[in-house]
């Protein structure tokens, strides 16, 4: 998930980092101090919560959450209190929740969680599924690639998401053991150019990005199984039964990350 959080105090700030560090299902945190920022962040980029501080001088939080919601109507708001008698008005803005100060990380966890859970998806054409193998399909037919290292690059883009890989490191995924020489490179490049005439084909080609040295997918135009899991869907999790992607050898680091995440989630029901 995309995240912003909200506070005019910076220690404030700094607690809320240190308390969501390596909380896998937060891809991308972002802090401000004045409510004026983030609404300006807001408008340019896509954000799938706010954490927001009630009782801000600049601007209070309830005001901030209104203007959020003009901005984009599907962003989950959560606010941030030392005072209980804020919960109802939190409401009155269609918050899905509150955090009393001082909070937990696991109280910041469940909120996360039921954001997850309640957050609408968007129609998208695209569908990918990765566990227990590779399923592409655009509005319910199934992709067909026509040269597998055009379908395994595809595969690559899906797993590394919206981080992106170099033309290296695509390279040293595909075929292994060969020199990134020019005619290797070549080779490469021949592979995208079919890939995206494939997506072209099928109109959908806009969801590969280019920043710099880096490719990538836009992956909020995607429902993949993956990133559900990645974003804290505890049923999406609870659906992994150990293989993912299991065409690709490279797919084992994350294959081993997805194997942590259900041990853990595994733990955390038993301990309920």
């Amino acid at each position: 998930m995309n995240i912003i959080y909200v506070d005019d105090e910076k220690p404030a700030l700094d607690n809320f980092r240190l308390t969501v560090r390596n909380f896998p299902n937060i891809k991308n945190l972002q802090l401000f101090q004045s409510g004026k920022e983030a609404l300006e962040y807001a408008k340019k980029n896509q954000i799938d919560a706010a954490f927001l501080d009630m009782e801000m001088q600049e601007m209070h939080g309830l005001e901030l959450a209104k203007r959020l919601k003009k901005v984009n109507p599907n962003i989950s708001i959560v606010f941030v209190t030392a005072y209980e008698q804020y919960a109802l008005q939190a409401f009155g803005v269609d918050a899905i929740g509150y955090l009393l100060k001082p909070y937990t990380r696991q109280e910041v966890k469940k909120e996360l969680e039921k954001i997850a859970r309640f957050r609408p998806l968007p129609k998208k054409r695209i569908k990918i599924q990765t566990i227990p193998g590779f399923v592409v399909s655009v509005d319910g037919s199934r992709m067909m690639w026509g040269r597998a290292k055009v379908e395994e690059l595809f595969a690559l883009l899906v797993d590394r998401g919206s981080e992106g890989i170099t033309t290296g490191e695509a390279i040293a995924c595909l075929w292994p053991g060969r020199m990134a020489d020019e005619n290797t490179q070549s080779l490469y490049r021949v592979t995208y150019k079919r890939l995206l005439d494939t997506l072209k084909e099928k109109g959908v080609d806009s969801i590969i990005a280019t920043d710099g040295r880096k490719k990538y997918l836009m992956t909020e135009q995607i429902d993949c199984d993956l990133y559900r899991i990645l974003d804290g869907d505890i049923e999406a999790i609870q659906s992994y039964s150990g293989e993912y992607m299991r065409e690709y050898s490279w797919a084992e680091t994350r294959n081993a990350q997805l194997n942590n995440l259900k041990g853990i989630q595994g733990n955390e029901e038993s301990s309920k």
